[in-house]
């Protein structure tokens, strides 16, 4: 009779899936059973980030759900959670990506269940996906719709390695399918799901440690429409506050930008202090022209708490290392004691690390190392100081190896707000 049962258990399942078939764009999944149910949760990421934000897309109603359903499920037997990022980016950086977002949704979990309903770390299982390309593959199918629709598809379809096909699709046509993709569809795919079976008891037949195996298709979320404001830089001021304190005033601006996932910035530095003072403005001089830039790359940050500054100033916080070059003209006088003037260029390494301190500001460290080529000429002032005389004796050229810049700068963002409006994804 139990053989009996569970055939025709299985029967009426397959009756109901042919004539309701699963809907691709179902929110939440649930699977009934006489003694279980298994349901199927995502929550979204932006873009290289692991925390959580519950003002992200449809995270605020999934988010509420979960805390429901661990708040009131009776008993919950295990809990696997699948985790994902888009296919865009190095794989190496899309692995961990989804390994951090799998952890982040295991926290997530733990620290939303009632005291009185804990259960033990273990039933939590992790299953991450460094590249989600079965959901890019449904999206396309679902909610691309272009002219070259069909050789998006079949190019998803081949059997070529994924790093061939990602540089087959950024490509195509003009870079116009994966143009969409990147707009559209890539921030459907950064996600972590999880699914939870739990068997409550109605019968005394019934074994209490029943349990469901259950396959949650790769749905794609429906395309709600969504309305939000964020904040976006589009550059930062600076200042190095050392440069300052020697009165050697000077001025930054910082333009962040984003390559396949990964995180650059380009600086232009200029220090302008142009003071001479004392008797005939030729006792003391401090003279310092100078334009320099300089192409940073920001290491892709680890987990931390989603600070509303943080997120919206990521782009311009954590660690750092870049390539620099400047030059420019100088003359330095403190009476007779020294008296040179000259030029100079430079180039080099520069490494640091920036954070921010409060609402509008960040704090940035960075040393920088590299050569630099410094012609000088000395002079000497008459003793009434009323004119500069050239000293011969005194010119020639530094050439020097070693740090070449400190710097302890205020950095402020320069941000905008958008309201952006889109359909089941960030724009």
């Amino acid at each position: 009779m139990k053989l009996v049962r569970i055939i025709g258990t299985v029967f009426l399942l397959w009756l109901g899936s042919l004539a309701q078939p699963v809907s691709a764009s179902s929110h939440r999944i649930t699977a009934r059973t006489d003694s279980s149910e298994v349901h199927h949760f995502r929550i979204y990421y932006p873009i290289n980030k692991t925390d959580i934000r519950e003002d992200y897309m449809t995270n605020s109603h999934s988010l509420a759900v979960i805390r429901e359903y661990l708040a009131s499920s009776p008993r919950i037997d295990s809990i696997v959670i699948y985790s994902y990022a888009s296919p865009e980016g190095p794989y190496r950086f899309n692995k961990q990506l989804a390994e951090r977002r799998g952890e982040t949704a295991k926290r997530y979990i733990l620290s939303q269940v009632p005291q009185d309903r804990k259960f033990p770390e273990s039933i939590i299982h992790l299953r991450p996906e460094a590249e989600n390309w079965e959901g890019l593959r449904e999206e396309v199918f679902l909610h691309y719709h272009g002219d070259d629709r069909n050789e998006v598809l079949t190019l998803l379809d081949s059997d070529m390695p994924d790093a061939d096909k990602k540089s087959r699709l950024m490509t195509l046509n003009g870079r116009k399918p994966w143009r969409h993709i990147l707009r559209h569809i890539m921030p459907r795919l950064r996600y972590a799901t999880w699914i939870t079976v739990w068997a409550p008891v109605h019968s005394a037949q019934q074994k209490p440690d029943t349990k469901v195996a259950a396959i949650v298709p790769n749905d794609p979320l429906p395309y709600i429409p969504t309305e939000q404001t964020r904040q976006h830089t589009l550059f930062a001021l600076k200042t190095n506050l050392l440069y300052d304190l020697a009165t050697i005033v000077n001025l930054s601006a910082e333009v962040p930008f984003t390559i396949h996932g990964e995180r650059f910035s380009i600086l232009y530095q200029q220090h302008f202090p142009w003071w001479s003072w004392g008797e005939n403005d030729n006792e003391y001089c401090i003279r310092f022209l100078s334009m320099g830039g300089e192409l940073r790359w920001w290491f892709n940050p680890k987990h931390h708490a989603a600070t509303v500054s943080r997120t919206e100033r990521d782009c311009l916080a954590g660690w750092f290392a870049g390539v620099y070059g400047m030059g420019g003209k100088w003359d330095f006088q403190w009476k007779r004691d020294i008296c040179h003037q000259g030029e100079f260029w430079s180039a080099g390494l520069s490494i640091g690390y920036a954070m921010p301190v409060c609402r509008w500001a960040n704090m940035e460290f960075s040393l920088s190392a590299g050569y630099a080529s410094i012609p000088y000429r000395g002079y000497r002032p008459t003793d009434d100081y009323s004119l500069l005389v050239s000293d011969p004796d005194k010119h020639g050229t530094w050439h020097y190896i070693g740090p070449t810049k400190a710097e302890i700068s205020l950095v402020i963002p320069i941000n905008i707000s958008k309201t952006f409006k889109w359909k089941g994804g960030e724009p």
